[in-house]
């Protein structure tokens, strides 16, 4: 069986934050909206469109995803399995993915390895498995509503 070396330290990182230009509505402009879809009320923002168009995506990803809480750092280790983001190719298109694929797509959850590393210990031999392996496959299961 292959083994890789997890690093200590995410690879890819962005710090751009791509959607502070996003103006919030004033507390009149929601009531205003009330009646209107979701959907509507969002066209109603500035550079709304703009903003989310998968175009201007794409150029920022991977986008930044905070790991909850506080945890200790992660220490480099061998793993059977390892979680990496892949860049998206410039081909691919969202249409067809269900939510689960979308987020991974957008989001490198490697910030979130100390925090499953913490949680799940792989009680499966050594070496063991990746804990973000492990914890994103625990959000596929209940995501997809397996037992």
């Amino acid at each position: 069986m292959k083994t890789t070396w997890i690093p200590a330290a995410p690879i890819l990182s962005h710090d751009i934050q791509p959607f502070e230009g996003l103006s919030i509505p004033t507390r009149s402009e929601l009531s205003a909206g009330r009646d209107l879809s979701a959907a509507e009320r969002c066209l109603q923002l500035p550079n709304f469109v703009a903003m989310f168009d998968w175009g201007a995506i794409r150029n920022l990803l991977p986008l930044r995803l905070p790991a909850p809480g506080e945890t200790p750092a992660w220490t480099r280790r061998l793993c059977r399995s390892h979680y990496q983001w892949l860049p998206v190719d410039e081909s691919e298109t969202l249409d067809g993915l269900d939510e689960f694929d979308l987020m991974l797509r957008l989001f490198d959850f490697s910030p979130w390895r100390p925090y499953f590393a913490q949680r799940f210990r792989s009680q499966l031999g050594p070496p063991p498995f990746d804990p973000l392996s492990v914890g994103l496959g625990i959000f596929l299961a209940h995501h997809q509503k397996w037992d």
